[in-house]
């Protein structure tokens, strides 16, 4: 036999290996699944190939059934969903800087804020739109209001998606460029740029230094001509930004108002003040204490 007949030969055998005892053949001679019935085997016909002596022929392939394509897809659909959530794992792993911040969902939201809570909802729907126009989002409001909450479950919602998003805060950034030569500090800021999605926690509560404030800037400004959204929170009010201290301060108020021009106030009690008392609560029915033994 020359190739091309060990060629032909070779599919027809191939067709017969997914035969499994309960197939039958039928009175035209296809193999037919035990189970639905349905032909797993069909006729192909190949062209003639004048140049190389070749005659048109007949041959007969394998093909899935309806209950081996339900399987096929079973299988294509676990295979996707394993690599995604591996895809997932490492996108996490890569932006999350604390795990903390992987806990912050909308499905834990006390919608204690309602109208916020659909404002950053509708921008992980609108995410595609939010990203070509380059719109960040700026959360302000007192401590325990639920800014970092918020900006977190955009976050994780995006990283559902699998957008790239790095979710970090000032403090953290300048302990990672504390000691670092210029040009090793300038790669370590020009890395969070690769995330599609910068989510930068607690503005203003970094150290009040000159080199404090000039990296500050040198990361806000560098996001800012990268041409992709952030999202920041601040304990600051919005008359602190537009009146800042300083020029200093100034020029990195200014840039962060200019990237967040979605400006969404927290206001309500302090959630951490309620979660505090409510430990102490359930700490003293389960120790037996009196109010007033563990003043």
């Amino acid at each position: 036999m020359n190739a091309i007949g060990d060629v032909l030969a070779g599919m027809v055998q191939k067709s017969l290996q997914n035969q499994e005892p309960d197939d039958y053949f039928d009175n035209e001679g296809f193999l037919r699944c035990g189970n639905c019935h349905e032909r797993k085997q069909m006729d192909v016909t190949l062209p003639a190939v004048p140049s190389i002596g070749r005659d048109a022929k007949t041959i007969r392939v394998g093909c899935l059934c309806k209950c081996g394509q339900e399987k096929a897809d079973a299988e294509k659909a676990d295979r996707e969903r394993r690599e995604f959530e591996q895809r997932m794992d490492r996108l996490r792993r890569d932006g999350i800087t604390d795990p903390a911040y992987l806990q912050y969902t909308f499905a834990q939201d006390d919608q204690r804020n309602p109208k916020v809570s659909d404002v950053c909802r509708r921008y992980v729907e609108n995410w595609e739109e939010m990203k070509a126009q380059n719109i960040g989002i700026l959360f302000y409001g007192d401590v325990g209001t639920g800014k970092s909450f918020l900006a977190c479950a955009i976050a994780n919602a995006l990283l559902e998606r699998l957008v790239s998003v790095s979710v970090t805060n000032f403090p953290r950034i300048l302990n990672s460029l504390q000691g670092s030569f210029d040009d090793e500090r300038q790669k370590r800021i020009d890395r969070l740029q690769h995330y599609s999605l910068l989510v930068i926690d607690d503005l203003g509560v970094e150290r009040d230094t000159s080199y404090s404030v000039e990296q500050v800037y040198n990361v806000v400004d560098t996001r800012a001509r990268s041409g992709k959204p952030v999202i920041i929170t601040t304990n600051l009010s919005l008359k602190d930004l537009e009146n800042p201290p300083s020029l200093a301060y100034k020029r990195i108020y200014d840039r962060v108002l200019e990237m967040c021009p979605i400006r969404l106030k927290m206001v309500g009690a302090s959630r951490r003040t309620a979660n505090a008392t409510d430990r102490r609560d359930a700490a003293r029915r389960i120790l037996g204490l009196t109010k007033g033994q563990d003043q």
